[in-house]
Order: structure tokens, then C-alpha cells, then sequence
């Protein structure tokens, strides 16, 4: 079995993780990995309470953790880049904040002639900014090839990096997360909500390029549907509280703010009956989108980044900061609930993650 050598997170911190962990667990059945992340990720007084969570860190067959790195410490991040023995290894890149720690590690690697793979999560930073685009570069620069998961993704890396370089699309697979005990009528009552509500979920980081502002004003023209938004607010919610007061949709809206248990974000998902993605720009593929995979959700999408590859249907994928477009594709997707709910069901055989680690392991080869 051959071996290969893994950059990114697993639990209990968080990050990446549950994407990696689900990728390490089908690679594992492929080839041996020796895994390095993190005993701290960021400083507690940026993200209080946000860097851990209260899982345990797993143990899989054929992968050794080795959490060596700590963000106030760069020894850490030199022993890490000196330790890796293998001819590979593969780094997940997500963050330019992580720029310091992945520069240092793979420049290490690179000095010892060891072949970098990189799996670009995020093409480029969400917000524009000169500083994040250089750190991004930084460590982008210093792969061999590249994995990117649409075709969209490819094209705009390939605008952005003028390189001869390998880029390799690979899907974003399913984020697999266990289902409640209860019921989904049971849940309902414990959430007061009725059987015969329409429920539209916003989830994920509330952050202004996800447009809950565009979805909270086409909302408010539907008629008997209910929106929970679950998720934590980067910079506030009180624009977000502003307009649900000037739009006079209070008794139609329930926030479940901050960080949200895995129990709980299972629970809002099964009572919901539809998930919305406004996002205004994006240029990567979502985690959370493929969560609504996991529970078999239909979904309403703007045309922007990985967004549209999550459904069938052309007519659930809205054009991006255009409310009436959303309302029109909300309607619509209420109207065909058991329709898209099938679809969902095939586009999640579509990202198993089987298929994913072989792709992955025929990049190493």
C-alpha cells in the first residue's frame, strides 16, 4: 500500500474537518496517510469558543495523526514541514489566514522534492482584498498540481493563475451527518412548528456575500411559508434584525444564532423543506450545500461558483442579487417539492466519496 501525506483538519478542531475526515476515512481503504493539523488553529480571542468542538479526534485505519502545528508557535510549523517523508503530500487550502503555517510547511517540502498537491477550496478569498489575494498566492505558487471541484472553479483558477500546471476537477463530496432519532412531525412540535408548514432553511455563516438580505426581501412576498436562518454572523446580525422589522415578517422568521451543534443543524435540516443558497458571489464549492445532499433536501441556488452542479433542475438556480429571480425560484421549488426531493437523492449518489478517493489517489500516481 502506498503512502501519502495529508495538510488540513480533523476533529475536534474545526476548519475543514468534516470534508477531510470524510475524504481520509475512503482514501484510507487506498493508501496509508500520515495526517498533519493542528493542536490550536487560531487565537481563542478572534474565534472564542469557535476553534474547537466537542468531538474526539477519530481513529482511523491506516492514517497517524500528527497535530503538530500551533498558530503562535512557527517551530511548529518548520518540524511539520521537515517531518514529512513521504513523496506526496496533499494539502487542503482554504483559508488565507492559515498563509504563515501552509508557506512555511510546504516550502519545506519543496525544498526536499516532495510533490505538492493542492485542493483549492476557495479559488480566491470571499471578501477583495490586496493583502488576502498575496497570501493566497503565496501558497498557491508552491504546488506541483492542482484539485479544484467544478469546472467553473477550473476556469476561473485558470484566469486568476496563469499556469501551465496541472488542475484536476474533482467533486465535493457529500458531508455526511447522522440523522435525528425523532421523527420529523416529532421535531416539528419540539421547534412549534406545524405539519403543514412551509420551511425554508438559510444555513451557514451569515457573511454579506451569502445574501440573506436579498432572501429575507423575497421572503417576505411568500405567502405561508416559515424561514429558519441558522448560522453565525460574521460583523453582526442587526442589519439582518432591521430588515426583518422594516419588512414586517417577525412571526415568520426563526434565527438559531451562533455556533449550532451537529444535533441541532440534523434536526433543522429534517424539519425543513427547503434549503436556499442567495449567495451574491462565490467562487468555491459548499460544504453546506452538500449537507442538504446528505438529508435529501431540495434546493434553491444562485448561478455563482459550485452552486449549480448541486441540482438538476435549471429551474431552482436563480441569478445572483436579483430577489424577484429568488422569489420566482422559491415559488417554484415549493410548488415541485417531491419532484426535487428525487432529484437529491440522485445527485447525491453522484458525490460518493468513494469515487472521490479514487480520482484523488489516481492525482498521486
Amino acid at each position: 500500500m502506498e503512502k501519502i501525506s495529508m495538510l488540513s483538519t480533523l476533529p475536534p478542531t474545526k476548519g475543514l474537518s468534516p470534508y477531510t475526515l470524510s475524504l481520509v476515512k475512503e482514501l484510507s481503504n487506498i493508501v496509508e496517510i500520515e495526517f498533519y493539523g493542528f493542536k490550536s488553529i487560531y487565537p481563542e480571542f478572534l474565534y472564542p469558543g469557535g476553534t474547537k468542538t466537542n468531538e474526539k479526534e477519530p481513529k482511523i485505519k491506516n492514517v497517524i495523526i500528527k497535530n503538530y502545528m500551533a498558530w503562535y508557535n512557527p517551530l511548529s510549523w518548520v518540524k511539520t514541514g521537515f517531518s514529512i517523508k513521504t513523496k506526496v503530500i496533499h494539502a487542503q487550502w482554504w483559508s488565507w489566514f492559515l498563509a504563515p503555517q501552509y508557506f512555511i510547511v510546504l516550502s519545506a517540502a519543496k525544498l526536499r522534492r516532495k510533490k505538492i498537491i493542492l485542493t483549492i477550496h476557495n479559488v480566491k478569498p470571499h471578501e477583495k482584498s490586496f493583502i488576502k489575494n498575496f497570501l493566497n498566492s503565496s501558497v498557491i505558487n508552491l504546488a506541483n498540481e492542482y484539485i479544484v471541484h467544478s469546472d467553473d472553479n477550473k476556469n476561473l483558477f485558470l484566469k486568476l493563475n496563469k499556469t501551465k500546471k496541472k488542475v484536476h476537477v474533482i467533486p465535493h463530496g457529500v458531508i455526511e451527518m447522522k440523522k435525528p432519532s425523532k421523527s420529523k412531525k416529532e421535531l416539528r412540535k419540539q421547534y412549534n412548528f406545524t405539519d403543514k408548514d412551509k420551511i425554508i432553511l438559510f444555513f451557514g455563516n451569515i457573511r454579506d456575500y451569502k445574501g440573506l438580505d436579498v432572501l429575507l426581501k423575497s421572503f417576505s412576498n411568500i405567502e405561508g411559508a416559515k424561514l429558519i436562518i441558522a448560522g453565525n454572523p460574521w460583523g453582526g446580525f442587526d442589519k439582518y434584525s432591521s430588515l426583518i422589522k422594516q419588512l414586517k415578517i417577525n412571526d415568520k422568521v426563526t434565527s438559531f444564532l451562533g455556533f449550532n451543534s451537529d444535533k441541532k443543524v440534523a434536526e433543522l435540516f429534517t424539519i425543513s423543506d427547503l434549503i436556499v443558497f442567495p449567495y451574491k458571489e462565490f467562487e468555491a464549492s459548499s460544504g453546506a450545500g452538500t449537507v442538504a445532499l446528505n438529508f435529501e433536501k431540495p434546493l434553491v441556488v444562485t448561478k455563482v461558483g459550485g452552486l449549480p452542479e448541486l441540482v438538476k433542475d435549471r429551474e431552482v438556480i436563480a441569478r445572483p442579487n436579483d430577489g424577484r429571480d429568488l422569489e420566482k425560484k422559491i415559488r417554484y421549488a415549493l410548488k415541485n417539492l417531491n419532484k426535487l426531493e428525487k432529484e437529491a437523492r440522485i445527485k447525491k449518489k453522484e458525490f460518493s466519496w468513494g469515487k472521490i478517493a479514487e480520482k484523488t489517489v489516481e492525482v498521486y500516481k
